[in-house]
């Protein structure tokens, strides 16, 4: 497992350059079931989070890679929030994304065709958007990203 990297809400590029990488590489992960690469915003201040019931951690999952370290559309994103399975219908819809949830899980979904070449800066702000939508007020520092090799899908 690597290191949580920091970055600001404002500035994603490190993110992006971490999605890219993962797909590059054709990762496959530690056990052939494919890599995420994990964004967690930063909690919410204690007292806003008792009045908000925000307290959790907020993770968005972005699935770069597959089985065997395919990379291919759509580009599947979870939601790890206080909100479960909900997480995703409290969004909207934005142009070229979906919601669903599935199996108790909230998930935002990027569409898109191998023709169309993979936007990793759209992906990346999709998962950010998500989380700071959910998060309400959230603050510009405090988020960061790593990635997960250690994934294992039913």
């Amino acid at each position: 497992m690597e290191r949580w990297m920091p970055f600001r809400r404002s500035r994603q590029d490190k993110v992006v350059d971490l999605v890219r990488r993962v797909a590059d590489a054709g990762d496959p992960g530690a056990h052939g079931q494919g890599v995420e690469v994990v964004v967690e915003a930063p909690r919410t201040k204690w007292w806003r989070a008792l009045f908000n019931r925000d307290d959790t951690l907020a993770q968005a999952r972005i699935v770069v890679t597959r089985e065997g370290g395919e990379v291919r559309y759509p580009f599947d994103i979870q939601l790890v929030t206080a909100y479960g399975a909900n997480a995703a219908h409290r969004l909207g819809t934005r142009p070229g994304w979906a919601v669903s949830n599935s199996a108790g899980m909230a998930f935002v979904i990027q569409k898109g065709t191998h023709r169309t070449g993979f936007d990793f800066e759209e992906l990346t702000a999709g998962a950010v958007a998500a989380l700071a939508k959910l998060r309400r007020k959230p603050q510009e520092r405090g988020w960061r990203a790593r990635i997960d090799r250690d994934i294992t899908r039913r």
